[in-house]
């Protein structure tokens, strides 16, 4: 282990969680095992620190993978091939002996040996949903298991058109995905102006990158959006009625951009409507999904 100490404890509470279940597991985990037990220990206690996708081989977590390089940066973790190391003997820090979670994970770790496969195949008979897009269940499950799959999530008719709106307002990247998964969102289009965040996940660089191994086509209509003068001194909910109102008049205006979305939606069916806004009606999407309901005839869900 590195004998030269950081000189302060990693910023956020689930970053210090990936060092105690490293810690637990005796200081090293491949990548794969690592974020198999922080699913299994996130659905068993409903920790909030992490939330996951079913990825290529199950349960993934990219807010967990962006926080893994921010520790190796600072030193804390050190990554060799597909697997990452504990850098510090933990037991020298204050803050880590004063933590009620850093001994609950040890026993916890206690209860589940499981490694590599058997890991994996245990997270997916446990938690079937993860499991969708695995390049591996076929190898790792039986019959019965890998029906449990396919009927994991509530089938919804793909047949016919329908247009979805969401907000990523106060949840994690993986729960805004989970959701465009569990609804069959074949296409997410993004009505802001521009399409940056300081939440993990959110501009569209990542979205464009992550979305497509998905199976979800990323869209960008910055011509729907409201120019960021506009949405200063929003203070009240006066303030956003005004705006909505305002917006609505301009949309004639913005005709080429409505044509472009509703020419996406005939092609792919079932798209979703994205902003920052948890509540439609606090976000200027509402009143486009209300004119593609009013002027197409186009059915809409509110996410």
């Amino acid at each position: 282990m590195n004998s030269q100490n950081p000189t302060k404890p990693p910023t956020y509470h689930r970053q210090r969680l990936l060092l105690y279940m490293l810690e637990a597991a005796g200081g090293e985990l491949s990548k794969k095992d690592l974020h198999k037990l922080l699913l299994l220990y996130t659905e068993e206690t409903s920790s909030p620190h992490y939330a996951f996708v079913p990825y290529k081989f199950g349960g993934y977590s990219f807010l967990c993978n962006d926080d893994l390089d921010l520790l190796e940066k600072r030193g804390w973790v050190k990554e060799e091939k597909e697997s990452i190391f504990l850098e510090h003997d933990l037991q020298k820090f204050a803050w880590v002996r004063n933590s009620e979670e850093h001994s609950f994970v040890k026993r916890w770790a206690i209860r589940n040996k499981l490694r590599g496969d058997d890991l994996i195949a245990e997270s997916y008979r446990r938690f079937p949903y993860y499991a969708l897009n695995s390049e591996i269940k076929n190898e790792l499950l039986n019959k019965e298991e890998l029906d449990a799959v396919e009927t994991s999530v509530k089938e919804i008719t793909k047949k016919g058109i329908k247009v979805f709106t969401l907000g990523y307002e106060g949840i994690h990247f993986e729960d805004y995905l989970n959701k465009l998964i569990r609804n069959h969102i074949s296409t997410l289009c993004d009505v802001r102006r521009n399409p940056l965040s300081r939440k993990f996940g959110f501009s569209s660089r990542k979205l464009s990158t992550v979305l497509p191994t998905l199976g979800i086509e990323y869209k960008h209509f910055p011509e729907l959006g409201i120019e960021s003068e506009k949405r200063k001194h929003l203070d009240s909910y006066a303030d956003y009625k005004d705006l909505f109102s305002v917006y609505r008049d301009e949309l004639p205006s913005r005709q080429e951009g409505i044509d472009r979305l509703v020419k996406t939606i005939v092609e792919k069916k079932r798209v979703a409507l994205t902003c920052f806004e948890a509540h439609h009606k606090s976000c200027h999407r509402h009143c486009i999904s209300d004119l593609l309901g009013e002027k197409f005839g186009l059915p809409v869900v509110h996410l």
